[in-house]
């Protein structure tokens, strides 16, 4: 059997096989930022995110092993790797860097044993050094190339961050750029930011011949402002989200997953997942929700 048959079978159990999209949350912050709201108790959490359905949870591979018991299961969320660490986002200004870099924690063998449908990574572009930029680059191929050995999906997460980037990071033609060098590198599918607006995020999926997974960045201030980006980056083509703060940090992660299912994969208006689901009562089997 190829190893092209493990990536279809893998990415076949995080994209739904009637919507053909993703609703995955990331979890892996701890790693880069320390102790934050939504974190703290990661079995607590990873519990919510299983209630509300997550397709699959990005974790790092210390709470992989924490929560292993909560990926157990045919009704359980699949397991994204993280397999790469940066200081870029330190909260703590004393300990932070004005461009920062990454270095890989794990490698793909890692990942198979534990038992993840897929492996994440940074790319990050926009470097004033060259050479660092082209490092990422480097890692990102390394990685392609063994995930292709072990049939194993590479989800690379390009983004403008260097400083001579970072004030376009959120610029359709700066995204399309990073993400079509990252497809060019063998990514299967990418993780990365929204320019705003569905009219703009098009140029971004219309040059990606892969599934785009949205990223949140930072807390919004409502949920409707966050809600209303998944349904414009849905709207634009993409193929799905994979969020943090604004599902882990929710008052209630599990409803504000069912209502995200509901733009995601049902295509619901955002107002309307947000009247269905989180101005009632939400409590019930989430399980039986993800098999309806």
């Amino acid at each position: 059997m190829s190893a092209d048959c493990g990536k279809a079978f893998r990415l076949g159990r995080i994209f739904d096989q009637k919507s053909h999209k993703a609703v995955c949350v990331a979890f892996d912050h701890g790693l880069d930022v320390g102790p934050m709201p939504g974190i703290t108790d990661a079995r607590g959490t990873m519990a919510k995110l299983v209630e509300g359905g997550a397709d699959a949870v990005l974790v790092s591979p210390g709470v992989a092993k924490l929560c292993k018991d909560q990926f157990t299961g045919k009704l359980a969320p699949s397991l994204i790797l993280r397999m790469d660490w940066t200081n870029i986002w330190r909260p703590i200004e004393q300990l932070s860097y004005a461009e920062g870099s990454t270095c890989l924690i794990a490698q793909v063998e890692d990942a198979v044993r534990f038992g993840a449908d897929a492996v994440l990574s940074f790319m990050f572009i926009g470097y004033a050094d060259s050479r660092v930029e082209a490092d990422e680059i480097a890692k990102n191929a390394s990685l392609t190339r063994t995930c292709e050995r072990f049939g194993v999906p590479h989800i690379i997460e390009p983004m403008c961050r260097g400083s001579k980037g970072a004030d376009k990071a959120f610029d359709a033609e700066f995204i399309a750029f990073a993400c079509r060098m990252a497809v060019e590198v063998g990514a299967d599918a990418l993780k990365t930011d929204y320019s705003g607006s569905a009219a703009t995020y098009r140029q971004v999926t219309e040059a990606c011949p892969v599934p785009i997974l949205i990223a949140g960045g930072p807390k919004t201030k409502t949920l409707a402002e966050s809600f209303e980006m998944v349904e414009g980056a849905m709207e634009a083509g993409a193929g799905g989200v994979l969020l943090g703060r604004n599902i882990i940090q929710a008052e209630n992660p599990a409803a504000t997953l069912r209502a995200i299912r509901a733009i995601v994969h049902d295509g619901m208006a955002s107002r309307d997942a947000m009247r269905k689901h989180l101005t009632e009562d939400v409590h019930g089997d989430a399980r039986q929700r993800r098999s309806a």
